[in-house]
C-alpha cells in the first residue's frame, strides 16, 4: 500500500474522530442543559460532576464543557440564560422578561407565594447587615419577627449560621443561594443600592416565589 494512500486513510480517521468528538460534546451539553431545565433550581457543580465517568470524561473536562456551553448559550441571546451562583448553575429567564412572564402565568396560586412586605424586610435587614441575630433584626424594624423568619427559614431564602459566643449564644443568620437565584444574583456583592431594594419592599408583589 502506497505511502500516500496510508496518509488518507490516517486522515480520514482523524476526521471521524473529530466529528465524534463534536458529536459527544454537543450530547453532553444537551444533557447539560437538561438537567438545568429540569431542576428550575440552582444545581451544584459536584452534583452534575458526578456523572462525568457515565459521559467517559474527567471531572475537570466536563466542568470545561460545562462553562464554555454556558458563555455560548448566554451569547445566542435567548430568552433564558444559564448563570453561575458560587458552586452553583442554573437556568433561568433573562430580567427584560419577567414582566411578560408574570402578566402569562399569573394566578391566584402564584400569587399566594409572592413575599410579603413584612418578609421583604427582614430579607433586606438579612442581606445587607449578615450575618445578624434574630434580636439585631426585630431592633431594627421593631417588630417581633419569629413567624416571619422562621417562615423564610422553612421556604429557603434564610439559613442558620451558627451562634455567636455571646450569654444565651444566639443564632445568626444569613441568606441562601435561593435567595440569591431569586432577584438574579450571582453573588451577595451584586446586591443592588438599598434604595433599589426597597422599591421591591414597598412593591412585594413585583416579586414572586
Amino acid at each position: 500500500m502506497s505511502e500516500e494512500i496510508i496518509n488518507e486513510i490516517n486522515k480520514t480517521g482523524e476526521i471521524e474522530e473529530t466529528e465524534k468528538k463534536e458529536i459527544d460534546i454537543k450530547n453532553i451539553e444537551n444533557i447539560i442543559e437538561a438537567i438545568l431545565f429540569s431542576s428550575g433550581e440552582p444545581v451544584n457543580f459536584s452534583d452534575i460532576l458526578d456523572i462525568a465517568e457515565d459521559l467517559g470524561l474527567q471531572k475537570n473536562g466536563l466542568k470545561d464543557i460545562i462553562l464554555n456551553f454556558t458563555d455560548n448559550y448566554n451569547s445566542k441571546n435567548t430568552g433564558l440564560e444559564i448563570i453561575i451562583i458560587e458552586d452553583n448553575i442554573q437556568l433561568i429567564a433573562r430580567a427584560e422578561n419577567i414582566e411578560y412572564i408574570k402578566k402569562v402565568l399569573k394566578s391566584n396560586a402564584r400569587q399566594t407565594r409572592n413575599l410579603s412586605k413584612s418578609a421583604f424586610e427582614i430579607l433586606a435587614v438579612v442581606a445587607y447587615n449578615q450575618p445578624v441575630t434574630k434580636n439585631y433584626i426585630e431592633q431594627m424594624r421593631g417588630l417581633d419577627c419569629s413567624y416571619m423568619l422562621n417562615s423564610l427559614i422553612e421556604r429557603g431564602y434564610i439559613e442558620e449560621r451558627g451562634r455567636l459566643e455571646l450569654p444565651g449564644k444566639p443564632y445568626i443568620y444569613g441568606t441562601t443561594l435561593k435567595f440569591l437565584s431569586l432577584f438574579g444574583l450571582s453573588d451577595i456583592s451584586e446586591l443592588p443600592d438599598i434604595e433599589k431594594f426597597k422599591n421591591n419592599i414597598d412593591n412585594p408583589e413585583e416579586v414572586g416565589v
